[in-house]
């Protein structure tokens, strides 16, 4: 396990002014900090994916969450 681990923040954003209301966290990763909103809003969320984040509006707030790095992979070279 890698001594340093990455933390996640949610950013709580107003959907029509796109002012930063608050920000949730830290969480372990992506999936926790998704998980933990539900707390928050009363309401299971349904999240929208792109490459740099996930998105889940219960209007007026939108959350965004950053989406984690994908796992390296193993690359074995073939003489």
């Amino acid at each position: 396990m890698p001594c340093h681990t990455p933390k996640v923040f949610v950013t709580v954003s107003h959907v029509e002014t796109g002012e930063i209301v608050r920000q949730l966290g830290p969480y372990a990763n992506a999936a926790a900090a998704r998980r933990a909103i539900p707390a928050f809003t009363g309401q299971a969320m349904t999240w929208e994916r792109t490459a740099e984040s996930w998105r889940a509006e219960k209007y007026p707030l939108a959350y965004h969450v950053p989406a984690d790095a994908p796992d390296p992979v193993d690359r074995v070279d073939v003489e």
